[in-house]
């Protein structure tokens, strides 16, 4: 569940009496497995004599956090604490929509996990645990009712408005003649004060409400060393505000230094737009993550710098690059954005459209192609668009490119040629040779999530480039999933498959012949309760060395459908039924409120398994104006809405890429509003076009038809990490489930360790490790993956001709060569 650089930050937290921290990761991932397997099965019961259950840990752990004097010690201990208090508030139904308290004797366990989220710089967690609780309690004084809310925007990273709220809320000031009430008062108001303080320093904003303190820590320790008086030898305590003002110089320490209006401006960079845009950005997202702090510190950012960024998917590529971006912009140059296929060209100029408004910039984020090839075309000041298209421009207006500063290009693990994908990387290797050429002094920036040898990658651009070219390869990402593969018990199985078996011999005996395949009484026995193996650490298993660390759960209280067949020795064998079964999870996903994506193998498969997860789950969308005009739009397109495949809206929608674009764009709206649809069924080729965080993932089947044998071949490992990736995103969602159906059927005996025939089973379908790719020499990976017989047309052989040439002349003189 966690990856490799999260699991470290969680053990390195200090070791309590019975509990050694090297457990620790494993442990909180077994607790969330179980929540998930619960929640699906309809089971609610904790499992008896637990000694560490999460409330336990979240208790322990937030102890030695206040307690904790050592920056890094804290910051691990938070993430522990953290952690496990939002498993158990995920598994306590009873609290959903209650009200936040802080009162004279406690604060809230979710407020404290939020602050602690905080203080461990795990923003996303933090966001996530706040999202779905009450602060308005009537109850509770102003003071207190004004702690909650700037804590939960202080999680939510709503920064700015704990700074125009400064100014309101003591125009309502509580008021009272008790003296410990007026102490409770007063504590929590300078409580507030430091939270304004905060909030003030990580946007930019200036307070207008007086401050009596010099800095949000001072105000914190104020109320730490007011919080336990002795009086006339009486003891007052208020260990509210004590354990909040502990917890609030955590979480102090852990961000003080984390906000965006901190970056500086990279060289020649217009400093007004750069405070316009930093503060802009600060609105929404003031927080800057650990991993991109680390990406700037080293100087990412900075005019003459290209660089190779490897983050796993979901860590912030996009948001990083935007940092890069901005810089670019404000010494008014342009920025190509090339994405190899047009689902992301779609999404990334949506997402990068909200980072750089043009009312508030005045920059254009385009993926209009067709206009660049009008005469006189002028680039606008970000052009998304594919490597093929890029090419195409270069070649018919190359002087339109004179003003770029930046050419990012995503997904560039895809210059390593793959099977059918020669062309894709010839494109992109050809675009990036033709801007050396065209725009000497150019940054480069290319951004992988598989990439496995950045710095050899980042050598070699360097190289070719004649300029610096860092690495930055990071391990650490925002969220997080519990990773799971759809398992069956050997006896259930066993048993099933001998019942099956004797209603298969006794209708041969009454048909009086036998059937070469299973008969339909036989057939319908293939009844199994689906249960699924997590790996308790990172990835699936984490390593083949150590695949057996890990955990059984049930995930249905019922049965699924497999189907099966007969060997030559009359023995029934089992056929993982892949769409059906993850058909009735996601269904009962959707019954839990879980958002679900389900990932198929063909375009039709989307749309059948929509349709059959709609059928036993019939819910009524009420559309919006906008979706109803979109329909309205959809109906004159086809004549009929009859003919689209979203005439049966229900609780699940298809996506794939035969859909017309209004189709996909309804299907992804319906599947983002928290009324909609429930489940999307989509492709895994559009995985990477996706952004659609789910709290489910679910791979129908590690494999598929191979049209050229006609058999079957196994998904390559980034088609099932980039699905996998749907499950959880930063800034929707922290955690998230991923649940793969397998192919062939695997299964394990209760209480044994598992055979060496299930562990090579599970090693032949689940990715070792997320960095997957490996680039050699870009240029002559492509030549030589040509020489083995691959076969091209002749518009590729041109290109292929044209890129021996090119390498020819690079060799020679990097800068003389011209396309």
């Amino acid at each position: 569940m966690f990856d490799t650089e999260t699991s470290r930050i969680l053990r390195s937290a200090p070791n309590v009496p019975g509990l050694d921290a090297e457990n620790i990761p494993a442990i909180l991932t077994a607790h969330y497995a179980r929540l998930i397997s619960n929640r699906l099965a309809g089971n609610s019961t904790p499992p008896e004599n637990e000694l560490w259950p999460p409330s336990r840990i979240a208790d322990t752990y937030e102890i030695v956090t206040a307690l904790q004097s050592d920056d890094e010690l804290r910051k691990s201990a938070a993430f522990v604490a953290a952690t496990a208090h939002l498993i158990a508030a995920k598994g306590d139904a009873s609290i959903a929509g209650r009200s936040y308290y802080v009162d004279r004797n406690s604060v809230d366990p979710t407020l404290a996990a939020a602050l602690l989220f905080l203080a461990a710089e795990q923003y996303a967690d933090a966001s996530e645990s706040v999202v779905d609780f009450n602060v308005l309690d009537e109850t509770q004084t102003l003071e207190a009712r004004v702690i909650a809310e700037g804590v939960v925007d202080l999680a939510s990273g709503r920064l700015t408005e704990i700074v125009r709220r400064a100014s309101r809320w003591r125009s309502e000031k509580s008021q009272s003649y008790d003296l410990q009430e007026l102490a409770l008062i007063a504590l929590l108001d300078t409580l507030i004060v430091g939270i304004e303080l905060l909030a003030e320093k990580l946007t930019g904003e200036v307070l207008e409400a007086p401050i009596n303190f010099q800095s949000p820590r001072h105000a914190f320790q104020r109320v730490l060393e007011l919080s336990a008086q002795i009086n006339d030898r009486v003891l007052y305590t208020y260990t509210g505000p004590s354990h909040l003002a502990s917890l609030l110089m955590a979480t102090y320490d852990g961000i003080c230094e984390a906000g965006i209006t901190a970056i500086p401006p990279p060289t020649g960079a217009d400093h007004n737009f750069w405070q316009q845009w930093v503060r802009f950005r600060a609105i929404r997202y003031p927080y800057v993550w650990p991993n991109h702090r680390v990406a700037i510190n080293k100087g990412f950012h900075q005019t003459g710098v290209s660089a190779v960024v490897v983050l796993p998917t979901g860590a912030g590529k996009t948001t990083v690059s935007s940092v890069k971006i901005a810089g670019v912009l404000a010494r008014k140059k342009k920025v190509i954005f090339l994405a190899p296929t047009h689902a992301l060209s779609d999404q990334l100029t949506v997402d990068l459209q909200e980072t750089f408004p043009k009312d508030l910039l005045g920059s254009v984020v385009s993926s209009d192609f067709d206009l660049l090839f009008q005469e006189d075309a002028q680039l606008r000041e970000i052009e998304v668009m594919t490597p093929e298209r890029c090419l195409a421009m270069l070649s018919f207006a190359p002087e339109a490119f004179k003003e770029v500063g930046l050419l990012v290009f995503d997904e560039c693990h895809l210059l390593s040629p793959q099977s059918g994908k020669i062309r894709r990387s010839l494109d992109g290797m050809l675009c990036v040779l033709a801007f050396r050429h065209l725009v000497p002094d150019l940054d480069y920036l290319f951004l992988s999530a598989m990439l496995e040898n950045s710095q050899e990658i980042a050598e070699w651009i360097g190289a070719v480039i004649s300029r610096e070219c860092l690495s930055i390869d990071l391990l650490w990402k925002p969220s997080r999933q519990a990773r799971g593969v759809v398992i069956y018990q050997q006896e259930e199985l066993t048993k099933t498959a001998g019942l099956s078996e004797k209603l298969q011999a006794a209708g041969d005996v009454k048909v009086g012949k036998l059937s070469k395949g299973l008969r339909a009484s036989a057939q319908s026995a293939l009844k199994l309760t689906p249960w699924a193996i997590w790996g308790l650490q990172h990835n699936w298993l984490q390593s083949k060395s150590n695949i057996a660390h890990c955990t059984f759960t049930p995930l249905l209280s019922g049965k699924v459908d497999l189907t099966g067949g007969l060997n030559k020795r009359r023995q029934v064998y089992f056929k993982p039924n892949a769409n059906k079964v993850s058909s009735r999870l996601a269904a009962t996903a959707a019954q839990q409120g879980m958002k679900t994506i389900v990932f198929v193998n063909t375009k039709n498969d989307a749309v059948s398994v929509a349709k059959e997860i709609t059928s036993g789950n019939k819910k009524g969308i009420v559309y919006s104006d906008e979706e109803e005009q979109r329909f309205s739009q959809l109906k004159i397109e086809l004549g009929s809405l009859e003919h689209s495949l979203l005439a049966e809206t229900g609780s699940a929608v298809p996506h794939n890429s035969s859909m017309f674009k209004l189709e996909r764009d309804l299907a992804e709206r319906l599947f983002k509003r928290p009324d909609g649809a429930d489940v999307i069924v989509a492709t895994p080729t559009l995985a990477q076009g996706l952004n659609l965080p789910a709290q489910l993932a679910i791979l129908a089947g590690d494999k598929r038809a191979n049209s050229d044998s006609k058999g079957r071949e196994s998904l390559e490992a980034h088609e099932i990490l980039n699905a996998a990736a749907r499950a959880g995103r930063a800034g929707h969602l922290a955690n998230g489930v991923v649940l793969l159906v397998p192919e062939p059927v695997i299964s394990f005996s209760s209480g044994k360790p598992l055979s060496a025939d299930v562990v090579a089973k599970l090693q032949s379908v689940l990715p070792e490790d997320d960095r997957c790719v490996t680039i050699t020499d870009p240029i002559q990976s492509i030549l030589d993956q040509l020489t083995v017989g691959a076969i091209v047309d002749s518009d590729t052989r041109y290109l292929i001709n044209r890129l021996a040439t090119i390498k020819k002349l690079v060799q020679m003189n990097p800068i003389g060569f011209s396309i």
